[in-house]
């Protein structure tokens, strides 16, 4: 789906659009999407109503925003071709981790989604479900991969990678349960060994411990979400 504009300079563009999903994210959080109009939106911008229309021409337009950079820096952050270049274990390791992240950045915007995303007419709901679906597929290839080399069961590959990023979710969903003992860290290594540890076979169990008792600076490093 694409949201027409009048502005020819796609960096301001981009530029506006950003700073109108997280002034948007904050007041949909705070009164509702329901309750928080365009000229609220708008007051609560560096620019007046009459210009918020040169970029967007709804509120349903500035939702779909906002799922819409959710979905493309989760993609960008995760990184699948380089994901595809490490072993299968530590490939998916490192994609929960990374995720763990990305959802820490964005933790607004998934509430928000989690709470509005119906809110979107069907025409603009439908990409941002696929869009979710890639990032399934994400998961789902390195679990698939790891079943096809003997190190993770004959599992629900799709059911698996839903585990995978529902649990990831958590930190953003019940963020002051977790927080209160666990830093983002130790959240996504305890996250790591709950879910894997019934999916993992002999062989996959015995190359994660090595993985987890490797020097920290030898391990692969998260990726990083791009700024």
């Amino acid at each position: 789906m694409k949201i027409p504009s009048t502005i020819r300079d796609p960096a301001i563009l981009a530029q506006r659009r950003g700073e109108l999903v997280e002034v948007a994210t904050s007041l949909f959080l705070e009164r509702g999407y329901h309750k928080t109009s365009i000229r609220d939106i708008a007051r609560a911008c560096p620019f007046n109503l009459a210009a918020l229309y040169t970029y967007v021409s709804s509120k349903q337009d500035i939702l779909y925003l906002v799922a819409q950079h959710l979905v493309s820096e989760i993609v960008k952050a995760l990184q699948p071709a380089a994901l595809n270049h490490l072993d299968p274990v530590e490939g998916l390791r490192l994609a929960f981790e990374t995720y763990c992240h990305v959802v820490q950045r964005f933790s607004r915007h998934i509430r928000l989604l989690y709470r509005e995303i119906e809110s979107l007419p069907k025409h603009a709901r439908d990409p941002i479900l696929a869009s979710v679906q890639s990032l399934i597929e994400i998961f789902r290839g390195l679990i698939e991969r790891a079943i096809e080399t003997g190190e993770v069961r004959n599992v629900d590959s799709r059911l698996l990678a839903l585990d995978l990023m529902v649990s990831a979710h958590m930190w953003a969903l019940h963020g002051r349960f977790v927080r209160s003992h666990l830093d983002l860290k130790a959240f996504a290594d305890e996250q790591s060994r709950i879910l894997f540890h019934g999916v993992l076979t002999a062989r996959g169990a015995e190359k994660m411990v090595r993985q987890r008792s490797r020097p920290e600076r030898a391990r692969a490093t998260p990726l990083r979400a791009r700024r």
